[in-house]
């Protein structure tokens, strides 16, 4: 017979008990965050809800065009990447836009997501492998163009704003990353050998019937990132995607009476965004909103404005798509199951 296991969970293992206290911490920054951050702007912009019902049907139709457009810049950049297939791109924004809704309701939302984006893109026709080193390259790409941003805009901050160390924090990190990036680029042949030792000796540690799967990911994801075409892609669409959402909360901001410049605008939101990046909520809810508001009052935007704004703008950013990923996954398996009886 076997030892009886102690009942207490003593037993529980290392990475159980670490994925239990980040759990139980990041419940607590959210609980945080509500209590002193995003609930007391809901009481002072309760007084201001009239506003909304005053709101000019063209800025809401401006804002909703943002938002497609946004989406729609996204599945550019995933068509570009999935060089090689014969996807339809219909067929490719509908996936998208059904991992985007999902990340937004269920807790894990961000591995649920990608693994029905996997399953749906694969069906629509796209290799396994394109998909892997696809979903990979479109995931670097997308956060670094959203640092990139960030860091850009850091730079006029310092000379049009006060140089607060959070503005030089920021110029700062993000000179180090692109110093890094450049090094990079002109030790390229050096960084490949590095790349290609390094999986080799991964490769040895994981199971033998993943390792042919795994080695054709890394060649797939090194050929993409070698195309000039997916290079541009990530220059163009990667940051268009970032740039057309912003505006939204600018144009919402505009809605309201109190348009921002450019710069602290782009500030508010990329630093909102950046810290959605912490898995402690499904899409960063009550993390980007508390943020958000927090930001652009510290900028000059006054509490109302700001808290119906921001939640103008995560309702059609963040909530909209879900009933649409619905729907988009519904036509998906339609057409699918069509596809099937040919």
């Amino acid at each position: 017979m076997g030892e009886a296991r102690p009942m207490d969970g003593s037993t529980r293992s290392g990475p159980a008990r670490y994925r239990g206290a980040w759990s139980a911490a990041s419940l607590l920054i959210v609980v945080a965050l509500v209590e002193y951050v995003v609930l007391p702007k809901l009481a002072i912009a309760g007084e201001s809800l009239d506003r909304v019902t005053h709101l000019h049907p063209l800025w809401v139709i401006a804002a909703v065009a943002l938002e497609a457009a946004s989406l729609v810049s996204y599945s550019l950049f995933t068509r570009v990447l999935l060089t090689g297939s014969r996807v339809r791109f219909s067929w490719i924004l509908r996936s998208d836009i059904t991992g985007y809704g999902v990340s937004h309701v269920i807790p894990g939302g961000a591995a649920t997501a990608t693994a029905l984006r996997f399953r749906l893109l694969v069906s629509g026709g796209a290799l396994p492998t394109e998909v892997t080193a696809t979903i990979a390259a479109e995931a670097i790409g997308s956060w670094l163009a959203l640092v990139l941003m960030a860091w850009l805009t850091s730079i006029p901050a310092l000379f049009l704003q006060h140089a607060t160390s959070s503005y030089l924090l920021l110029f700062g990190i993000g000179l180090v990353a692109l110093a890094g990036g450049v090094l990079a680029v002109r030790e390229r042949s050096a960084l490949e050998r590095f790349a290609a030792r390094l999986l080799r000796s991964l490769l040895q540690h994981l199971p033998r019937r993943v390792r042919p799967w795994i080695a054709s990911v890394a060649l797939r994801l090194r050929d993409l990132l070698a195309d000039r075409a997916v290079r541009r892609a990530f220059l163009v669409w990667a940051p268009l995607n970032w740039f057309l959402d912003a505006a939204v909360l600018w144009t919402f901001l505009a809605a309201y009476g109190e348009p921002l410049s450019p710069v602290p605008l782009l500030l508010a939101y990329c630093v909102a965004n950046l810290a959605s990046a912490l898995p402690l909520t499904p899409g960063g809810i009550a993390v980007v909103e508390g943020i958000a508001i927090s930001t652009l009052i510290g900028f000059g935007v006054s509490a109302p404005t700001a808290v119906l704004a921001v939640l103008s703008w995560r309702l059609l950013q963040f909530w909209a798509p879900v009933p649409l990923a619905g729907a988009c996954y519904l036509s998906l398996r339609a057409q699918s199951g069509l596809m099937a009886r040919r």
